[in-house]
């Protein structure tokens, strides 16, 4: 496929009946893998990009740089695959259409814009400036003739998770980010069924809900986020994570025991081959 048939596609899924589920890749060799599991479109992972760069999560990355390995994830499959963008790297409208452009440019089908800030004083970012953004992202997608799913992250319930005001602020954000164009509204950090569900039908369009978060078990199965009404659910950083931690767990392994048991779970290098190449390699 095209990219611009890739992103039809995409596009399509968020109104065909049927719940998206997203895993997030964070290099070409880990989207390669999801491919082969059988998932029809990818996300990427900003913290699991950043991790595996040696850089904390949080826009350290910068936008070329992650940009540089979105593309290559891109690039490294067939199925679409949609980038998240953080906070779309600077604080004006213009930086993030700037940042829509590069993403549709290296690859992309859709991205995800935040209102969260890395401030504990104000963890979300001013609503109209907010909403002016997403706007903008929306707006520079268009000029591109290129559909694309802008989806709009709000992280009021992730940032400030016992606020009073969680629900009403969110609901706000995402009538306001559907009206300035997005496709979906993404709301990390909710995991109770009967919050989702008024979620859902305040906001009256499709959202998208973190379905894992690394150190935790997910509250819900896909069949019930489906169930709920919920269009689309990613994974985030948890995969990248809990390949962190298997690693780390091993270095230690290895460091303090002299032993070598996380071998036994691995793929042998003949799969792993089979996978990057659709080659037979040696074993």
């Amino acid at each position: 496929m095209t990219l611009k048939e890739k992103a039809a596609r995409f596009a399509a899924m968020h109104v065909e009946p049927g719940i998206i589920v997203l895993p997030n890749a964070w290099d070409p060799g880990s989207a390669m893998l999801m491919q082969d599991a059988g998932f029809p479109a990818i996300a990427t992972t900003s913290s699991g990009i950043a991790f595996s760069q040696g850089l904390p999560d949080g826009e350290a990355i910068g936008r070329e740089r992650m940009l540089e390995i979105c593309a290559r994830i891109a690039q490294a499959v067939k199925v679409p695959v949609t980038f998240d963008l953080e906070a779309g790297y600077g604080p004006a409208p213009e930086d993030v259409a700037t940042t829509v452009r590069g993403a549709i440019a290296a690859g992309a089908v859709g991205c995800n814009i935040e209102d969260g800030q890395h401030d504990a004083s104000a963890p979300l970012a001013e609503f109209a400036r907010s909403a002016e953004r997403i706007r903008a992202g929306v707006e520079a997608a268009k000029s591109s003739g290129q559909p694309f799913v802008l989806n709009a992250r709000t992280d009021a319930f992730l940032f400030r998770p016992k606020h009073a005001d969680n629900f009403a602020e969110t609901v706000k954000r995402g009538i306001a980010y559907r009206e300035a164009g997005a496709r979906c509204v993404f709301i990390p950090g909710v995991e109770d069924p009967a919050l989702i569900e008024r979620l859902q039908r305040e906001i009256g369009g499709p959202i998208n809900l973190m379905a894992a978060r690394g150190g935790r078990k997910s509250a819900l199965t896909v069949a019930e986020y489906a169930k709920l009404g919920v269009k689309r659910i990613s994974i985030g950083g948890s995969l990248a994570e809990a390949v962190l931690a298997l690693t780390h767990r091993a270095a230690r392994e290895v460091r303090e025991q002299g032993t070598f048991g996380f071998a036994a779970n691995a793929m042998t290098h003949f799969e792993a081959t089979r996978i990057m190449t659709g080659k037979a390699g040696p074993a």
